[in-house]
């Protein structure tokens, strides 16, 4: 997630300066736009923060798996890398080899869960019509 939020944050502000610079001669002008897509990024920034926050509470309220599943997984996940990395080379134990998909894996994982909880708690509030 964070990576996301920085690639937003850097490439597209700088993408949109650019854009701003070729559509602006007047640098006050320039310079009042740019301000007000900060001030926009900074507000929807805020606003995800808030949902974030929103999902961890309602998920710390749930049953003990909807609290307990990820933590379970990223021990799990944990466990292999403590033993593909440490623990096999260190007593001569087959090392299997990890797909750099079991690596992307871990990166949702410990940056990108949010994400999969929004999706879960905004489901219940889409409708769809005929």
């Amino acid at each position: 997630m964070k990576k996301i939020l920085e690639f937003l944050g850097v490439n597209v502000i700088k993408d949109i300066g650019k854009v701003i610079d070729d559509i602006f001669t007047n640098d006050e002008e320039r310079q009042k736009v740019k301000n007000e897509l900060v001030k926009i990024i900074q507000q929807k920034e805020l606003e995800l923060q808030k949902m974030q926050t929103e999902i961890i509470v309602a998920e710390a309220k749930g049953n003990w798996l909807q609290r307990s599943w990820r933590p379970i997984l990223m021990l799990a996940f944990g466990f292999i890398v403590i033993y593909v990395k440490f623990l096999a080379p260190l007593f001569d134990l087959k090392i299997p080899e990890l797909e750099n998909e079991f690596w992307n894996l871990l990166q949702l994982g410990i940056g990108g869960y949010v994400i999969g909880r929004s999706a879960e708690k905004i489901a219940d509030n889409i409708v769809i019509k005929k």
